[in-house]
């Protein structure tokens, strides 16, 4: 019994002792867990970070020279940059860099005109050939290199030249073969339809009539200013129709393949805006008036899915101006021409008394 006594003292002792052991606290526990673990974690950053340097520099280093690099041109053109990257990729195993591209298109000089050509020949030449996807970074470096040489480098800029340095840059961004469609901004279009607005504005300060008569089929009689403005007003629909048609995701109407196709190439999807549509609108109404501005600027964008119909109020406020101002120039137009009529019937009739009453004092 004494036995069984002492060792349940014993018992309750070591359990009181647990019992009141005084406690570490816990935060330090945890402070200890933490700080180890941010040290682990920042001596993982920097040991990532001087990974990720030592990669990009070695990447530098071992970094093959593109094409212009190698032949290292002592004067750098458009014209020589294509040869040179046509040579380059002549096998077709080759790809050209972007960065030789931008290269080319910022060599172009100011008021060259070979320059632009030579430009979009690149665009059609790498699209076709050597597998080239144009970026948007590209895309503006051509359109601004092709708007820089195709104006001439005059010191007091006429209208004309200026219209035909942007009919020109639009009829390669309305081209599928360049690739513009797949990355031209709408910054970009907004630009190149300023330059046409700005052109026609200089032309009829300078007296000249920019409104021509919408024909269906060209007779062959119309003279160069006619050709020019009337092909003004045919890149002006296309740009739009090129925005609308690129944001409303055709590729969703496409097969497979042609679908993938696109995708690979397509950079942006974005659609005409307020602006864009707002100079449209201006130079149609200037050149061919309220019906076709309805019937080619508005109509294609309004038909888009996601404007639902929807048209700003000042663009249909400008063109219903424009149809009551083209009704009364028809009506003066028609009261002029009925007025000639009647002096004219006025002056054959007092003409034909006039020799009735000669008649009549020969007889006598």
């Amino acid at each position: 019994m004494n036995n069984q006594a002492l060792v349940r003292a014993r018992c309750i002792l070591r359990a009181n002792k647990l019992v009141h052991r005084p406690k570490e606290p816990a935060t330090a526990g945890v402070q200890n867990l933490m700080s180890s673990r941010v040290a682990s974690s920042s001596f993982q950053h920097h040991r990532f970070a001087f990974s990720s340097v030592a990669q990009q520099e070695q990447s530098s280093t071992d970094r093959r020279p593109s094409a212009l690099e190698q032949a290292n041109l002592d004067v750098i053109t458009p014209g020589h940059s294509i040869f040179v990257l046509q040579k380059y990729a002549a096998d077709g195993l080759a790809l050209i860099r972007q960065s030789d591209f931008i290269k080319l298109c910022e060599s172009a000089r100011p008021g060259n005109m070979k320059d632009a050509k030579a430009i979009a020949t690149a665009l059609k030449e790498f699209r076709r050939n050597n597998r080239f996807v144009l970026q948007k970074a590209g895309a503006r470096a051509a359109v601004e290199g092709m708007i820089r040489s195709s104006i001439s480098n005059y010191k007091e800029l006429y209208g004309k030249p200026r219209l035909h340095a942007a009919v020109f840059v639009a009829d390669q961004i309305i081209d599928e073969k360049t690739a513009l469609y797949f990355a031209i901004e709408t910054e970009l279009v907004d630009q190149v339809l300023s330059e046409i607005q700005q052109a026609l504005t200089e032309m009829e300060e300078r007296g000249m009539q920019v409104k021509i008569e919408i024909k269906e089929k060209a007779s062959g009689d119309e003279d160069d200013d006619e050709k020019l403005l009337f092909k003004t007003l045919r890149v002006t629909e296309g740009l739009v129709k090129v925005l609308v048609n690129r944001s409303v995701r055709p590729e969703f109407n496409m097969k497979k393949r042609a679908a993938r196709n696109y995708l690979k190439r397509v950079q942006t999807v974005a659609g005409p805006e307020l602006s864009t549509l707002k100079l449209a609108t201006d130079i149609a109404l200037s050149i061919g008036g309220a019906a076709v501005t309805q019937k080619d600027i508005v109509g294609p964008y309004a038909a888009a899915w996601w404007t639902k119909g929807v048209v700003d109020e000042s663009i249909l406020k400008a063109i219903a101006d424009a149809e009551s101002r083209e009704e009364e120039a028809a009506r003066a137009a028609a009261a002029a021409e009925e007025e000639a009529a009647n002096t004219e019937d006025d002056s054959e009739a007092e003409e034909a008394g006039e020799g009735d009453e000669d008649a009549k004092d020969e007889k006598e």
